[in-house]
């Protein structure tokens, strides 16, 4: 017959084809990979800028604060790895891990600062109590040909539902709390939808820890 005359090397032939065209078929990305951060923005309302809250923060702040994406950076890391009923460790964490996010010495008081600020609040000790809690957590979300991806700061259990924290070292005043909330919820919004799809745990509250204001705003 055919398949005889074929012998050993048509099979392997024929399982070499097989083998690449599988390759492929597992290679193929039906959902492009994007930041949530991207995702949110297509629907949130626009930040809040200028004015007050630069004002306010400058005038607490000073340079090493406003030097930004880095300060927050370290103020996160911070919140990552500290211990939650261990504050006072703040300080040295602070100190000795500004020169890695390149800052100068004295950031490190205020990032210390802002990390106190953020754990002495209700919510983080209600994330002390959790029966189980997640710090920066990976999360993927497929949303009309997207593979929204994102890392949560905060994710704690609490009366068998979700509570969402994200830590922003936005510059603002106060009373600007409430806007700029609004301006994120969006990218929570993400975050609770996927953490509720990948464990099947309702997302009870979603909140946005502002460390510069020792403030946490639920929304949405």
């Amino acid at each position: 017959s055919h398949r005889a005359a074929e012998g050993g090397d048509g099979i392997a032939a024929r399982w070499d084809a097989a083998r690449a065209e599988r390759i492929a078929e597992a290679s193929h990305r039906p959902f492009v990979p994007v930041s949530a951060t991207k995702v949110a923005a297509r629907t949130a309302p626009p930040p809040v800028t200028g004015g007050a809250g630069e004002r306010a923060a400058g005038a607490g702040g000073g340079a090493g604060e406003g030097g930004g994406r880095d300060f927050g950076s370290l103020v996160h890391r911070i919140l990552e790895w500290i211990p939650l009923d261990e504050p006072e460790r703040a300080g040295p964490m602070a100190e000795a891990l500004a020169p890695s996010f390149g800052l100068d010495p004295e950031a490190a008081p205020r990032a210390a600062e802002a990390a106190r600020r953020a754990l002495a609040l209700p919510v983080m000790q209600r994330a002390r109590a959790a029966a189980r809690l997640w710090r920066e957590l990976p999360v993927w979300l497929p949303q009309e040909g997207d593979l929204v991806e994102g890392v949560v700061d905060l994710v704690f259990e609490e009366d068998g539902a979700l509570v969402v924290v994200d830590y922003k070292t936005d510059r603002i005043a106060p009373e600007q709390a409430l806007a700029q909330a609004a301006h994120h919820a969006p990218q929570l919004q993400l975050y609770g939808r996927a953490l509720a799809v990948a464990t099947g745990v309702p997302v009870r509250d979603r909140l946005v820890l502002f460390t510069t204001l020792g403030q946490a705003v639920a929304h949405g």
